[in-house]
């Protein structure tokens, strides 16, 4: 690997112009005010294959930004100074095409909030780091920078063709056909990136549900409230961008519960006194407040501000009423107290699934949407978050071999998210797994895909 400084008592930051035979060389900049931080990064990166830069403040970081073209920046959230949701914030707007990380630790979920708005941040790694998984994240944002110039690439190239094909006798249809056809491709791999784009988009997603979920009080059970209502909204023949953001508020739709303290969280809804109400309800607002500012994610935030409204207006935070409420908002209400019903959200004693759904049943057309009441009785019988599902096998660590594919999330005792679906196993991976089930003193169960077996 090409290092240009050095994690000694002070680093400084890098200003030696890259040589001809290493310009389309990729390049990473770390950024953090700790040297032994810095330091251990350099041991980690050494053999890599990408030019790596150092610098030990925002102000050094910006600095080698301005000499340099960095592919990847990774940055320290708590710096003095210059921090990095400030440091990340000056990126975007300065270099948006730079993919930027922000290295933080478990507890700075204000901080990883701020950095993701203002910052546009593509994931957060938690410190203590694996090096095995960093390097896998550092190679998955240089995957994505390369795409994003492929794209842009192709764009100029689609252009160019484009107006090639004005200057074309018309009477020539075997060229403009060859035209044609090339065009499609460039399309087509378009297509292709854009594809890749959206399922590391959906992927992040996925990890920040684990990470509010990780909150020992918060008992939602986010990934089968996600599940679930995109069942139904796949019954209801909803567009299928409407049912990505109804699966996307199931995962996010406690995220406002953050802000609430660990006694609130620890009774029931029905057992709220009148002191903690106030506060209680405006979780769903808060949960919009964090991701309003992120475009892509607009719909989903609305869609968490209304997920708790009923049809006769008793719900909250705005009472909305009937229509008001957004189809899919009452889609995930439906399912949010068929779930809490049986988890102890709503109730002080959980029901079984039988008498949560009569429960749902009876309140059908007065608190909830008859039409998914409707959608969700023929899959009650089947629902279970522990079912396997026809594509898949449930296997115990000792079993797994490698170059199996992951059908489920896997997370450890507290619900963070370890791998996520899609995942295809290593024998370094399969280590840890076994590893991980001796210091949390528990038999991990794994799902994984039908036909794909191990090397």
């Amino acid at each position: 690997m090409h290092q240009t400084s050095s994690p000694s008592n002070h680093l400084e930051p890098e200003t030696t112009v890259l040589s001809d035979a290493a310009d389309d060389m990729e390049q990473v900049l770390f950024v953090d005010d700790e040297p032994g931080i810095l330091s251990s990064l350099q041991r980690l990166l050494r053999k890599q294959n990408f030019r790596c830069h150092f610098a030990a403040s925002g102000d050094e970081g910006l600095s080698i930004l301005e000499q340099q073209r960095i592919d990847l920046v990774v940055s320290d959230m708590r710096m003095p100074g210059m921090d990095g949701a400030q440091f990340l914030a000056t990126v975007r707007k300065r270099w948006p095409q730079t993919v930027r990380m922000l290295l933080t630790g478990h507890s700075d979920i204000s901080a990883t909030i701020t950095a993701l708005n203002e910052g546009g941040i593509y994931r957060y790694i938690s410190k203590p780091w694996d090096g095995d998984e960093l390097l896998e994240i550092l190679e998955e944002g240089l995957r994505i920078r390369r795409l994003e110039r492929e794209k842009k690439h192709l764009l100029q190239v689609t252009k160019e063709q484009n107006q090639e094909l004005q200057e074309f006798n018309k009477n020539l249809e075997q060229m403009v056909e060859a035209r044609t056809e090339e065009l499609r491709q460039t399309a087509d791999m378009l297509e292709l990136s854009y594809q890749q784009l959206k399922d590391s988009y959906d992927a992040f997603v996925r990890v920040f549900s684990t990470f509010v979920t990780s909150r020992g009080m918060i008992r939602g059970h986010a990934q089968s409230v996600a599940d679930l209502s995109r069942s139904i909204a796949q019954a209801m023949e909803l567009p299928e961008v409407d049912v990505k953001h109804i699966y996307y508020a199931g995962l996010l739709h406690e995220l406002g519960k953050l802000s609430l303290s660990d006694e609130i969280l620890s009774r029931a809804e029905a057992k709220l006194n009148r002191k903690d109400i106030p506060e209680y309800v405006r979780y769903p607002v808060l949960g919009e407040m964090a991701l309003m500012a992120i475009d892509e994610l607009e719909p989903t935030a609305h869609l968490i501000r209304c997920h708790a409204e009923y049809l006769d207006g008793s719900g909250f935070p705005n009472k909305l009423k009937e229509e008001e409420i957004p189809l899919g908002a009452r889609i995930i209400r439906v399912v949010r107290d068929f779930i809490g019903l049986q988890s102890g959200l709503m109730k002080t004693q959980p029901l079984d699934k039988d008498a949560a759904f009569d429960y749902i049943l009876a309140a059908a057309g007065k608190k909830y949407d008859p039409a998914v009441v409707k959608c969700l009785q023929p899959l009650v019988a089947e629902y279970s978050p522990d079912r396997i599902l026809p594509y898949e096998r449930l296997l115990s660590s000792n079993a797994l071999e490698p170059g199996m594919t992951l059908s489920r999330d896997l997370v450890n005792s507290n619900g963070i998210l370890l791998f996520a679906r899609g995942y295809k196993l290593t024998t370094n991976i399969i280590e840890k797994i076994i590893l991980l089930e001796k210091s949390e003193q528990r038999r991990i169960n794994v799902y994984i895909r039908k036909n794909t077996s191990g090397a």
